[in-house]
């Protein structure tokens, strides 16, 4: 999957409609696709939430 595709799943597999990362353009398998998710997750989990508490 190309740069958008990986984009447009994030957003929706996420639901966050206007995410709009920055990942460099290339073909991207099954398995990067899924370590982006997860480090974006994590991230989310480290620094965000970490703010609300």
């Amino acid at each position: 999957m190309d740069q958008s595709e990986v984009l447009d799943r994030l957003r929706e597999e996420l639901e966050i409609p206007f995410f709009n990362g920055t990942i460099e353009e290339r073909e991207y398998t099954e398995a990067e696709y899924q370590k982006i998710k997860a480090d974006l997750v994590q991230y989310f989990d480290d620094y965000v939430r970490n703010v609300e508490n």
